[in-house]
């Protein structure tokens, strides 16, 4: 506990020089206003992410499920990216040297993001049978390429999550059992989450939408791993 507080107290102190560096680069998706709000969404977000990782792991080695298997590759992924823009904010470099973070890490968290939501995608297609993931990685590719010449991110994210949720509405009325009721409330949250962020750039609603998704996907995984 004395860890926690200690830490967003250092935080705290510092929230002068996170500002500094927020001015210095426009592009980064923070203000002086949600610097804190940011902190603590990442912060879940990993806790979250790499719950449901660590969840989902055991039974996924077990398991010739390529199902299974992709939705805990998924979620390794979300979490590593998530850990990766924490760093890329807390870091204690210089504004220069901050800056020079930050350019080298989008297209890492785009490549991250990117292939998480495609696995996550794909774990719904993809059940006993086993696939050539390569395509889902070409598809990544092609987005990290494109994402350096305009922010298609969330409008990506947007499409892949859409096309997920079609599917995932699929299942549910195929099977309706409490996973798959989950399941598609969980990627219907993220697909809106992404959307709002594609044409109104409201980070504090995504963000909250963002961990309820991933709070609602980890309930799931808990009532069905015991």
């Amino acid at each position: 506990m004395n860890n926690s507080i200690g830490f967003f107290k250092k935080l705290l102190n510092n929230r002068s020089h996170y500002r500094q560096r927020i001015n210095q680069n426009p592009n980064k998706p923070h203000s002086t206003n949600n610097i804190m709000l940011t902190l603590i969404f990442l912060i879940a977000a990993i806790i979250i992410t790499a719950s449901i990782y660590l969840k989902t792991h055991k039974i996924s080695k077990l398991s010739s499920h390529q199902g299974i298997r992709l939705t805990n590759q998924a979620f390794f992924l979300f979490a590593l990216a998530y850990i990766i823009s924490l760093l890329a904010i807390i870091s204690p470099l210089s504004i220069s040297k901050a800056s020079i973070l930050q350019a080298l890490s989008v297209p890492i968290k785009t490549y991250l993001f990117t292939a998480a939501a495609l696995y996550l995608s794909a774990s719904l297609f993809w059940k006993d049978s086993k696939h050539d993931k390569a395509p889902l990685h070409i598809i990544t590719l092609l987005v990290v390429i494109l994402n350096n010449f305009t922010n298609i991110l969330p409008l990506a994210l947007t499409a892949i999550y859409t096309f997920t949720s079609i599917q995932a509405y699929t299942n549910y009325q195929t099977k309706k059992t409490k996973f798959s009721q989950v399941h598609l409330i969980s990627i219907a949250l993220l697909t809106l989450a992404n959307l709002i962020l594609t044409v109104n750039y409201s980070l504090l609603t995504t963000q909250l939408m963002t961990i309820t998704a991933f709070s609602i996907f980890l309930y799931g995984t808990l009532k069905t791993i015991k």
